[in-house]
């Protein structure tokens, strides 16, 4: 009987999270101190830098993205800070996480420019130029490979070692986890609670929690009156 011996190099996962989960950068689309949006073309400028320095950035009018919808903490958010008087235009930013804490503080732009245009672009520039590449929230990529032996034959496929296609993967966020599949896709959000073995979780449209029992992983959640349990493999 012939058999023939296939070596598969097969990619479990390969996904990429930011320092700190911080993969999108929040722009106010009009800043307090204006009347009106994108005045003197700041909102772009500070848009266009904050890109430059490898972050998505999003305005805060715009429609999120899902996965940012789904979790607000994987996002900096920007305030402007205006100090003027009548010699000088100051301007400076601080970059806030979810929870409204302090990430990072420019230095304050300063111009003695009368010209109103001139003067916030100068000052505006000044304090974002303060902050290049201080964000050194960079995206690590993580790819695992592993090589499993097939052995093939007219009557069967010995399949023991191919990878489970339902293996989720935690990927810390600041207030749990994500569940990711190997494409990767995000599965779940799930959120700390005070006990070990029970998440908060989030499934699509679907709210429940993620319990731990009998060392299995279970998502058990109510459609109507109706209890769902449902078995999740994943691996912390």
């Amino acid at each position: 009987m012939k058999k023939m011996v296939l070596l598969l190099v097969l990619f479990i996962y390969s996904f990429s999270f930011a320092q700190d989960n911080y993969k999108y950068v929040i722009v106010p689309k009009k800043f307090d101190f204006f009347k009106e949006e994108n005045k003197y073309n700041l909102n772009e400028m500070t848009k266009s830098f904050f890109e430059k320095e490898g972050f998505q950035v999003v305005y805060d009018t715009d429609a999120f993205p899902i996965d940012l919808a789904e979790n607000r903490c994987s996002a900096l958010y920007i305030k402007v800070i205006e100090q003027s008087n009548m010699l000088f235009t100051k301007i400076a930013f601080e970059l806030k996480d979810c929870q409204n804490k302090l990430v990072l503080a420019s230095k304050q732009g300063e111009s003695r420019s009368k010209e109103y245009e001139k003067a916030y672009n100068e000052s505006f520039r000044e304090a974002l130029i303060s902050m290049r590449g201080l964000l050194n929230f960079k995206t690590t990529v993580i790819t695992t490979t592993k090589e499993v032996s097939v052995v093939a034959s007219e009557e069967k496929i010995n399949t023991a070692n191919v990878v489970n296609e339902n293996q989720l993967f935690a990927i810390p966020t600041s207030l749990g986890y994500k569940l990711v599949n190997g494409i990767p896709e995000t599965i779940f959000v799930i959120h700390k609670t005070s006990v070990d073995s029970v998440f908060i979780a989030k499934k699509g449209l679907l709210t429940g929690v993620l319990i731990k029992k009998s060392n299995s992983w279970f998502f058990e959640y109510y459609e109507g009156d109706k209890l769902f349990s449902e078995k999740v493999e994943v691996k912390f």
